[in-house]
């Protein structure tokens, strides 16, 4: 394949990387920051990013593992026999599993709680907390993950 559509693909690579989990990082840092407040629906910054609605940056991350092996198949080198594409992959699908499964359904119930406690339910103050500190628990593993597989994607043993 011809280097400047390589580079083109490792920049998608790497910036869907850096958006997708970028966006997930970001989401434990709010979560973060609801999880600690008092009062969760007077702060701007916590009811902006817990309106409803999906986090589609954060889905970009299906994105990198698609466009990584486009780039093992038609690069120039013959990385795909080595080990360290594959524990990036590996990696990845913890990060994508815990993602699907635990970070994003804490933050759809965030969302619903806090809608509740906006409404009047300051009951559910406990319940929007709860799914904070699960959605900023997934956002940090995920995080360490990232970290991992940028480090294995840079020295590639």
């Amino acid at each position: 394949m011809p280097a400047p559509a390589y580079d083109v693909l490792l920049i998608l690579h790497i910036a869907s990387a850096f958006i997708g989990f970028g966006s997930i990082a970001i989401g434990g840092w709010a979560a973060s920051a609801g999880r600690r407040s008092g009062d969760p629906a007077g702060e701007e910054r916590v009811v902006r990013f817990f309106r409803e609605g999906t986090d589609w940056p954060g889905r970009v991350i299906f994105a990198v593992p698609v466009l990584g092996l486009v780039m093992l198949l038609v690069g120039d080198h013959p990385d795909i026999g080595q080990a360290w594409p594959w524990i990036g992959l590996g990696l990845w699908v913890v990060a994508a599993g815990v993602a699907s499964g635990l970070g994003w359904p804490a933050e759809r119930r965030a969302q619903a709680e806090l809608a509740a406690v906006q409404a009047g339910g300051s009951g559910r103050l406990p319940a929007f907390t709860e799914a904070c500190t699960q959605m900023e628990r997934a956002a940090a593993l995920i995080t360490v993950c990232f970290v991992v597989v940028v480090t294995l994607m840079i020295w590639q043993p």
